[in-house]
């Protein structure tokens, strides 16, 4: 992606171009991908100097149709007011159609506009550049509206597109993280099933041959059923063990199953957090691309707050899927007030639930620290 040359010209006496610099490094400093999209709305609307900025994230399967779509300058009330995420339509579609900077003067005007829906602000300039990482189009940065109420200019598409240029930068890296992370356990689940194979397994039959040789000697004892109930209690273990087995070696890339363990592994290993995992209905059959998504997200961002603030040693994650998913987060750190302070956290993931026709609540958890609950319907 080219830097306009007459806005580069320019930009070098532009007094925001130290402040390109810092939100660059504030933004490096991040891990988490979400975290870092939002502090890059955050940037790009304070370095435009406009009312309301987006980032939007493309779907690798449909690149036409945005996947994610994290805003800064509206509130969590009025993006719950608005319904449903934008799908990559009108000026948004034409950023994505012709990867390069798309400008308007004039929203209410512009050919390619699709209008607003109910509840959304009133919006007339607009600004928006692509985000590459590699032969990919991660995504867009969209700005409307400067705060002096003048369209956006040559300096603004160049401050834009190079605030772009550096966030495919850092969005390329946690990308590359992620694929190594998830390498890495794909490595860990083949040594895992391995070693359940060819010594745990292993070991548990031999013990289960040895009472089985010795139960005919034990006939008419007190120790005969217990015995052999100890042989039956064997065999429904390495059942158990076989089927663990299995799922390690099945190949399930990409699967909801899989990628929720794969997050969960990634940031509870990291922050040294004992974790379990439990799944309740065909989480891989009913829930949808998007849904996933969706789950994905708010999953790393009540597992990110527990790591941040609740100094806790364990984390449970339970996923339940029927009408409805649900999502149950549970810790045994230090618990929520009778009273919380609903923080920006707390309310966007509300206001994410909502979106969708669901719901979210926080309370304490049977471990002692907190419970946070995140239900949709499914479609």
């Amino acid at each position: 992606m080219g830097t306009n040359l007459v806005g580069v010209d320019r930009l070098v006496s532009e007094p925001r171009l130290k402040d390109i610099f810092a939100a660059l490094i504030d933004v490096v400093s991040k891990l988490d991908m979400d975290e870092t999209l939002s502090l890059l709305a955050e940037h790009a609307r304070s370095l435009t100097r406009a009312r309301y900025a987006a980032i939007g994230v493309l779907d690798p399967e449909q690149p036409d149709r945005l996947l994610d779509f994290v805003t800064s300058g509206i509130s969590s009330h009025d993006r719950v007011r608005i319904g449903d995420l934008p799908s990559g339509g009108g000026l948004l579609g034409a950023v994505i159609d012709t990867s390069s900077p798309v400008i308007s003067d004039s929203i209410a005007l512009d050919p390619r506009a699709a209008g607003f829906p109910p509840n959304h602000p009133v919006m007339n300039h607009f600004l928006g550049v692509p985000i590459s990482t590699g032969d990919r189009v991660f995504g867009n940065i969209y700005v409307t509206d400067r705060l002096d109420d003048e369209p956006f200019d040559q300096i603004d598409i160049a401050i834009l597109e190079t605030l772009a240029t550096g966030a495919s930068a850092v969005i390329g890296n946690l990308l590359l993280r992620q694929e190594l992370a998830r390498a890495q356990v794909e490595d860990d689940r083949a040594r895992i099933a391995r070693d359940l194979h060819d010594d745990i397994v292993q070991r548990l039959f031999a013990v289960g041959l040895q009472l089985q040789a010795a139960l005919p000697s034990l006939e008419g004892s007190a120790g005969f059923p217990f015995v052999r109930q100890a042989i039956e209690d064997l065999d429904a273990a390495i059942a158990e063990i076989r089927t663990t087995i299995f799922e390690l070696e099945s190949p399930q890339e990409g699967s909801s199953r899989s990628e929720i363990l794969d997050l969960v592994s990634r940031l509870c290993t990291i922050a040294d957090l004992k974790y379990h995992v439990v799944f309740s209905g065909p989480i891989d059959t009913l829930v949808n691309n998007s849904q996933q998504a969706l789950l994905l997200t708010v999953l790393r961002e009540l597992i990110t707050n527990v790591i941040k603030h609740a100094h806790a040693h364990e984390l449970r994650t339970e996923i339940q899927v029927s009408e409805v998913l649900t999502l149950i987060v549970t810790d045994d750190g230090v618990g929520i007030s009778d009273h919380p302070r609903l923080g920006h956290g707390i309310k966007n993931l509300r206001a994410k639930a909502a979106t969708h026709g669901g719901t979210f609540s926080i309370d304490a958890s049977p471990l002692g620290g907190s419970r946070a609950t995140f239900s949709i319907p499914l479609d």
